[in-house]
C-alpha cells in the first residue's frame, strides 16, 4: 500500500468515526437527551418541548440547534408553527437502545 492509499483510508476512519463521535456528543446534556426520548414518540413544537421538560424556551432552542447541526432532528414548519422531528429512524434506536442499557446496568 503506498502512501496515498494510507491517506485515504486515514481520511476515511477520521471521517467515519468524527460523525459518530459527533453523535454522542450531541446526546451527551441531559437536556438533548430528553428532547431525543420525547422525540421518539412524536414530533413536538418548541412550546411542547419546553412545558414537557420545565426548561425555559431559549434553553430548549439552543439544544435544537446543537441536536439539528449534528444531524440528528429537522425542523418542518407548517404556517407560523415548527415542529421538530428525529431525522430518521436510526436515531430512535440509538437512543432507546442507549437508554435501555442504562436501565439495565
Amino acid at each position: 500500500m503506498d502512501d496515498a492509499d494510507e491517506g485515504a483510508r486515514a481520511e476515511d476512519f477520521h471521517d467515519r468515526y468524527s460523525a459518530v463521535s459527533e453523535l454522542f456528543a450531541a446526546l451527551s446534556s441531559p437536556v438533548r437527551s430528553a428532547v431525543v426520548h420525547l422525540l421518539t414518540e412524536r414530533d413536538r413544537t418548541v412550546t411542547e418541548l419546553t412545558e414537557e421538560l420545565g426548561v425555559s424556551q431559549p434553553l430548549v432552542s439552543q439544544h435544537l440547534r446543537v441536536l439539528r447541526g449534528a444531524r440528528v432532528v429537522t425542523a418542518h414548519r407548517t404556517g407560523r408553527t415548527t415542529s421538530y422531528a428525529l431525522v430518521d429512524e436510526h436515531v430512535a434506536h440509538v437512543f432507546l437502545d442507549a437508554f435501555q442499557h442504562t436501565d439495565e446496568h
